[in-house]
């Protein structure tokens, strides 16, 4: 059994609040997840190993579940100060590296929802802002699912469990019954299946529209992935520890079946993704705009896929409405 230590990292974020990466002092010392690129997460994460009686040189390994800012900024100051390897699962990659191809996949996906020029401004400003948040990786390793990462006297096995992000990533330690699982199931929280653009190929792209990933189809995949876990504990990103994760599992489900129905009922003789956005959600602000509007794309996607939905497209802008 591996002793798996958890860290609270702070966020500037009042919801979901902290965020939770996890240390196992053997034999490769080995952190899971990294927090922000703030002073705050800086200090609060050496407090943490010193408590463990290490130091940042001692980390050897960094497994990421994921590429979102609150679990991977700091990774490449922790390898700057230790040389340790950095593991991220490979559809993690455009985020990570920020590549061209998924910058601009991206503001094709925004134009395409109809977002309006104040709409993107907003969108732009926040996604910079969170960009500062992260410490740009030297180098990383790929995470293949499936994959052992050996320890002195243990192992965690890689679980991908996309739909939160395209290379969403859990590592299970099969011995205690325990999964680190980042942000796939969280206690009082839905996850949000965010806006993913991918490559040409992506075997889960969305079948009308290729250039993204269908989120919400890999989450309740993964989610029935997830209840078939032989767990006793889902140690989260955010959030108490999970003791009945089928629970949460089943929570989800209803959920989404629900958020499914009633977007639908809003579709009528078509509309588009930006306006249904602002709709549904009128008072976001800033960044959340953009989990707004993957929240609502993600369910339209998935109601076309069941055969609910029509989605059309027109001079160059996308609209959907209910197949009668």
């Amino acid at each position: 059994m591996l002793p798996i230590h958890q860290i609270a990292l702070p966020t500037p974020w009042e919801d979901p609040g902290p965020v939770y990466v996890y240390v196992v002092p053997r034999d490769p010392v080995t952190l899971i997840d990294a927090g922000l690129n703030t002073p705050e997460c800086r200090s609060a994460l050496a407090d943490g190993l010193k408590r463990l009686g290490l130091e940042l040189r001692d980390i050897r390994r960094v497994l990421l579940t994921h590429a979102h800012v609150d679990h991977c900024g700091l990774a490449g100051w922790v390898q700057e100060q230790s040389g340790a390897e950095v593991y991220l699962h490979p559809d993690e990659a455009g985020k990570a590296e920020i590549a061209p191809w998924w910058q601009e996949t991206r503001d094709r996906i925004l134009a395409e929802a109809g977002v309006d020029e104040g709409g993107f401004a907003l969108i732009e400003r926040f996604w910079h802002l969170n960009r500062r948040l992260v410490v740009p990786l030297q180098g990383w390793q790929p995470i293949a699912d499936g994959q052992l990462f050996e320890f002195d006297g243990g192992s965690l096995e890689a679980v991908h469990l996309p739909g939160h992000a395209l290379g969403h990533t859990g590592f299970l330690d099969r011995a205690s019954r325990r999964l680190i699982g980042g942000d796939h199931l969280l206690d009082g929280i839905t996850p949000n299946p965010i806006l993913e653009p991918v490559l040409p190929g992506h075997p889960d792209a969305v079948p009308h529209d290729p250039i993204r990933a269908l989120t919400l189809g890999q989450f309740l995949r993964s989610l029935d992935r997830a209840a078939a876990l032989d767990v006793a504990e889902v140690l989260p990103g955010h959030g108490n520890v999970i003791r009945d994760h089928r629970t949460v599992v089943e929570r989800y489900r209803v959920t989404h079946s629900r958020r499914l129905d009633g977007l639908l009922q809003r579709l009528g003789g078509g509309r588009s993704p930006w306006e249904l956005t602002r709709e549904l959600y009128p008072q976001v602000k800033g960044f959340d705009h953009f989990l707004a509007l993957s929240e609502v794309l993600a369910h339209l996607d998935l109601l076309v896929v069941q055969g609910r939905a029509h989605y059309s497209r027109t001079a160059g802008y996308s609209r959907y409405r209910a197949v009668i």
